[in-house]
């Protein structure tokens, strides 16, 4: 440990405990129900220990190598091999006097106050600068800075990867929740619904209206659409409802076509359209519903035979205070099922005990 602080300092042992702590919340909570809320965190301080880890690379490039004791050694070792060995010149030999370059210009005239150029007081002394002495550690340390400086790399590039994909996960595995879904982004699709299967028919006690409504506009957020079929419109303020949505800003609009009066629209526009995700659909006439009703029995019987299936979901949204017929009931939940439709009962109370075999969830808004 204290080779370590040696050779990291503060920077680089706080990296080490970030992404460390970041994996340690990932491993331990990876069967919690806070698990997102333990993702998010480890994100957050495996981006804060990669920063750090980044910046202690920078200190560590910077360390030389400390090479006094070589040097004096190597000096030591020179004085000792050049005792006894000074060379003398040889007597009668004339020894030549060095010519000195000032004197090689001969007399110069000098002016009062005038400072010839190339004598020392021209020459103007360098400037000063507050430069930090450079962190020196013998070789043996620098490199084992070098290779612990490339592990804490590494791990900490690793570690926003993981917490990232656990994310991913996570969201994904409660994306086709009924309740208690994540923020909703429109990535609804058969590999979605593959990775987490959905439940196909629930039942849905109504306590507040505005819970209802909150909750066809996600089913809308998630990407899908939605057939309602109810006594009045939860969304009559909205001529359409939006895909996507971040502050102020809202786009990929889905227009809302309101069906209160028989003939107008077609039940085959309806269910074609509903079927390709191109509008979301509010009946509101009573005549109309029940024929609508009738004519999804057919259209999904018909889809059946040749096997399709929606590409995104589609959700039959029953809220009319008489109940579904019970052969209709019975054989929608099969056929939903089949055609990568949702059926959801929406009522004020719970539902009759003969058919709460068919319901996969019972739920409160």
């Amino acid at each position: 440990m204290d080779r370590l602080f040696i050779c990291f300092g503060v920077v680089g042992i706080a990296s080490v405990a970030a992404w460390a702590t970041a994996l340690l919340l990932l491993l331990a909570f990876a069967r919690s129900r806070r698990r997102t809320r333990a993702c998010i965190a480890a994100f957050a301080l495996s981006v804060a220990g990669f920063i750090l880890a980044k910046v202690n690379s920078q200190s560590i490039s910077k360390i030389e190598v400390d090479r006094t004791a070589e040097e004096a050694a190597l000096r030591a070792a020179q004085a000792n091999a050049s005792k006894g060995k000074a060379v003398e010149p040889h007597a009668g030999e004339p020894t030549e006097e060095p010519v000195y370059a000032y004197r090689k210009a001969g007399k110069q005239k000098r002016e009062v106050g005038a400072v010839p150029a190339g004598s020392p007081d021209s020459i103007s002394a360098p400037e000063e600068t507050d430069v930090p002495p450079a962190r020196r550690l013998p070789e043996a340390d620098v490199l084992r800075a070098d290779h612990y400086d490339r592990i804490n790399l590494s791990c900490a590039r690793l570690v926003p990867w993981l917490a990232l994909v656990l994310l991913g996960y996570d969201y994904l595995s409660r994306f086709n929740r009924t309740q208690g879904y994540p923020p909703p982004i429109p990535i609804a699709g058969r590999m979605v619904d593959a990775f987490c299967p959905k439940t196909r028919v629930v039942h849905l006690q109504v306590s507040d209206p505005t819970s209802l409504r909150a909750y066809l506009g996600d089913l809308v957020r998630k990407g899908e659409t939605f057939l309602y079929l109810g006594e009045s419109d939860p969304l009559e303020s909205e001529l359409a409802l939006c895909r996507w949505s971040l502050w102020k800003f809202r786009g990929g609009h889905l227009r809302k076509v309101t069906v209160d009066e028989p003939g107008f629209p077609t039940s085959e526009f309806v269910l074609d359209a509903a079927w390709f995700g191109r509008y979301c659909f509010v009946v509101t006439d009573s005549r109309a519903l029940r024929r609508l009703l009738a004519d999804l029995v057919g259209y999904l019987r018909a889809r059946t035979r040749s096997r399709a299936a929606a590409r995104r979901t589609v959700h039959v949204v029953w809220n009319y205070p008489a109940p579904m017929p019970a052969e209709t009931l019975t054989e929608l939940a099969e056929l939903c099922r089949e055609t990568n439709f949702k059926l959801a009962i929406a009522a004020a109370g719970s539902p009759a005990k003969q058919f709460e075999a068919l319901f996969e969830e019972r739920l409160t808004l």
